[in-house]
């Protein structure tokens, strides 16, 4: 039982926060519940049950506490009381401008009043392209702000708020940039994002269009010039997770990076340092957002549990990692479909590793640059994530699985070229262009991929909006399943069939 402390109050934990999404409570009578619980379990600490339980229910209350405190206090001192009002506001550029062919979308922050009080909250404000803004600008303006609505099935104002942003800003007037305070965090930010334009830049220049597009969306997570056509064929296919900075995108392409470098001739150990490092530039590369960073902390748990072997303890790191990204912000179990998507790639791949091996061998998949680990994690990371992609982006692909075959594999092979492509566009241009004419095979052949694929039946097979109890019912049934796959193959300690590279 005490092995299984750990992994369950972090389940309850997790519970706690979903619950309280759902059933809003006063945080205040939480806290106090919590207390109490806490006191009730030291007093009858000599017996199990009644602490167990206790302290379980206290962990579950203090989920719901702690999401409930994060909840904003919209009064005259947050930006959202003045939602349906015409305001004038000065504000900060907090985050990467987000460009866009029809415009470009500003996260404000550090609003300042027209009184000079300084405000709570964040406001997404929508702008021309032209004049260009930067991370850091201060901007004086005039707005109409909104309140973020639904829209069609998207929950919009469930997705900003996971960001602090509770207004938008649809048509700003007088939009003039001021004079303001930059603090050294972000002028070093600024120079981050500078140097990843430059890098799109160098792109660019080194691979033809739309390949060079489609590379920017891989390696930077700019997806906003790739063309329409393609967007909807690999959304057909089942493929749009792979040109987005997404828990899934990172979680696969860290566990492959790893095989990559095994198959290059590195110790286990060895790989393993260099995947991290990789995926670290990798973050350093798109900008350290924040939700690339919680993506990235997944793909480090893929990594670890690559390099132990050890996959039930790699569960615990797992939930573990995500009580941690839940308490820094509880918005982002409901609300950040990135999180959502990282954390089942992870559990895919810890337990449908050992059957797919299985399966893998008797189809005699090939050990050799590690394709047979390779296509397993492919395969295991997208069983769990099925469902919710389909919820959320009411679209079921049928030929998804063997697209994502033919596609995903090469994804670090491809990421690691851009990195090089980048490298050699700084020391010397004809190197990057060289180079991008091998990207451009690559890049090529998953445009093909994807193109042949959505014109097959079965692909892009409109699902509706499906609601979200047969979700949770589907994922009862896996989590059965997977029980009484457990019970009746015990999960080995040791990942089978892996190279004893330490």
């Amino acid at each position: 039982m005490t092995n299984k402390i750990l992994p369950l109050t972090c389940s309850i934990f997790i519970i706690g926060i979903g619950s309280s999404q759902i059933a809003r409570t006063n945080p205040f009578y939480c806290f106090i519940i919590f207390l109490l619980l806490i006191i009730f379990a030291v007093i009858f600490w000599q017996n199990k049950k009644y602490r167990v339980v206790a302290l379980l229910a206290a962990f579950f209350v203090l989920g719901m506490w702690r999401y409930q405190i994060t909840q904003p206090i919209i009064n005259k001192g947050h930006v959202a009381y003045y939602n349906n009002q015409t305001v004038q506001l000065t504000g900060q550029i907090v985050a990467e401008p987000d460009g866009r062919v029809n415009g470009t979308k500003l996260t404000m922050g550090n609003i300042v009043g027209k009184d000079g009080n300084l405000l709570g909250g964040k406001i997404l404000l929508s702008a021309e392209n032209y004049p260009s803004y930067q991370y850091g600008d201060w901007l004086k303006f005039t707005c109409e702000l909104e309140r973020p609505e639904k829209i069609e099935d998207f929950d919009y104002g469930k997705y900003l708020a996971v960001k602090g942003i509770y207004s938008v800003c649809y048509r700003p007037e007088d939009l003039t940039l001021v004079d303001g305070k930059i603090s050294m965090g972000q002028k070093i930010y600024r120079k981050i994002l500078a140097a990843k334009k430059h890098y799109r830049e160098i792109l660019n220049t080194a691979v033809v269009y739309p390949h060079s597009e489609l590379l920017n969306g891989l390696v930077l997570g700019v997806r906003a010039g790739i063309p329409e056509k393609i967007l909807q064929n690999f959304k057909d296919v089942g493929l749009t997770h792979i040109i987005a900075i997404s828990g899934m995108n990172i979680t696969i392409i860290a566990g492959l990076m790893m095989n990559l470098f095994i198959a290059l001739g590195l110790r286990r150990g060895q790989a393993f340092y260099a995947a991290v490092g990789g995926l670290i530039l990798f973050l350093l590369i798109i900008g350290w957002q924040a939700s690339a960073v919680r993506a990235g902390i997944m793909g480090f748990i893929v990594l670890l549990a690559e390099k132990t072997g050890r996959l039930s303890k790699a569960t615990r790191i797992l939930l573990l990692a995500a009580v941690i990204i839940l308490m820094i912000n509880p918005q982002a179990l409901l609300g950040d479909v990135g999180f959502q998507l990282s954390f089942l790639a992870v559990l895919g791949i810890m337990y449908f590793d050992a059957p797919l091996q299985k399966f893998l061998t008797k189809l005699r998949v090939p050990e050799f640059l590690e394709i047979k680990s390779s296509l397993k994690m492919t395969l295991a990371a997208q069983i769990l994530v099925l469902p919710i992609l389909v919820y959320y982006f009411g679209n079921l692909s049928l030929v998804a699985p063997v697209a994502n075959i033919l596609i995903v594999p090469l994804l670090p092979f491809v990421t690691i070229l851009g990195f090089v492509i980048i490298l050699a566009g700084l020391i010397w241009l004809p190197l990057a262009l060289g180079l991008g004419l091998v990207a451009r095979i690559f890049l090529g052949w998953i445009i093909w991929v994807a193109q042949i694929f959505a014109r097959l039946p079965g692909a892009g097979i409109g699902m509706g909006q499906i609601d979200v109890v047969w979700v949770i019912i589907i994922y009862m049934i896996m989590g059965w399943l997977i029980f009484i796959m457990k019970s009746k193959t015990p999960m080995p300690n040791k990942i089978p069939n892996q190279k004893s590279k330490k």
